[in-house]
């Protein structure tokens, strides 16, 4: 994570509150504030932090893998998945929970889990409010922004790169029997998604896509203003990417989706209760200022790009 101050106590408390039990972030070349921040909530035992430094030419994304793939807490967790700070599994089986989407498909190593990307619901200023709240509309299903997926996978020990964008890469040999990969509704996938025939299939599912069992809510803009920090910061694996270009691609309200809402109220209540601890409290508010300072700084040099050079 990188500049996501304001939205980290959502996003922890969330994830806890679904069942999550052990959870690592790692940060690097933040101005926000936010190190502080996870350090706090590292004391109080609700998550590990690593800060991390990124060498000249690394990927901050797959160093930052790297890094936390050292931890004994990865070789010790029974499943494991990778989701980024605007990224919100939604569980749709049982009680929402982890547990639950692990029980409904039993025998299963791995479960690909595809977006559903929401847009900005046409708020263009940062806010310190819930995200999963906030950001209501999405993506029309069938859309093709939806194919990526997040994987939720056991049997770690078997991959040579356990932590990825996507999903755990290179399985040993020896153990590619052992896996069975299952998509969104519980169907099996083919062989080709983890035995390395096919790595243009890695981050974008081919065949049949489905959000019956679960689905990652991914709020790749939330608001213009967040997006314009999302573009300075740059992509975790050096991709530069067109920040008007893309704008339009990712921000897609065509659809209401309150499946997230079931939820929330447990969140609140241990959010709520997380903002009763003053050192958590005085930092998020420091994170907030400093975050709001960032963006006024970005806005204005929008502003002064797309006025250009002129004679007055």
């Amino acid at each position: 994570m990188r500049n996501e101050g304001p939205y980290i106590p959502e996003w922890l408390t969330y994830h806890r509150a679904i069942g999550f039990t052990d959870i690592v972030i790692c940060t690097n070349d933040c101005v926000d504030g936010s190190p502080a921040l996870l350090d706090r909530l590292q004391t109080l035992g609700l998550l590990t932090h690593l800060p991390h430094t990124v060498a000249p030419g690394d990927k901050p994304q797959l160093a930052a893998y790297a890094h936390a793939e050292t931890l004994p807490i990865l070789t010790e967790a029974d499943w494991v998945m990778v989701l980024d700070a605007d990224e919100f599994l939604n569980v749709h089986v049982g009680k929402r929970r982890v547990t639950d989407l692990i029980t409904a498909v039993p025998g299963s190593t791995a479960i690909l889990v595809n977006w559903r990307v929401f847009g900005s619901s046409g708020h263009r200023t940062w806010s310190r409010d819930f995200v999963t709240e906030r950001f209501s509309r999405a993506a029309p299903l069938e859309h093709g922004v939806n194919r990526p997926y997040k994987t939720l996978f056991t049997k770690t020990e078997v991959y040579g790169c356990k932590l990825l964008p996507h999903q755990p890469r290179f399985p040993r040999a020896d153990a590619r029997d052992t896996l069975r990969y299952v998509n969104g509704a519980g169907t099996i996938l083919p062989a080709y998604f983890y035995d390395e025939s096919h790595g243009d299939f890695l981050q974008s599912e081919p065949g049949t896509v489905s959000w019956e069992l679960a689905q990652v809510n991914h709020y790749n803009t939330r608001s213009w203003e967040d997006y314009i920090v999302k573009h300075r910061r740059g992509g975790g694996l050096n991709i530069r990417w067109s920040r008007e270009a893309n704008w339009p691609v990712f921000d897609r309200n065509e659809e209401e989706d309150l499946s997230i809402a079931v939820g929330l109220p447990a969140v609140r209540a241990s959010y709520d209760k997380l903002m009763m601890d003053e050192g958590v409290r005085t930092l998020y508010e420091q994170c907030c200022r400093f975050y709001a300072t960032h963006v006024r700084a970005l806005t204005r040099d929008v502003a002064a790009a797309q006025c250009g050079p002129g004679l007055f």
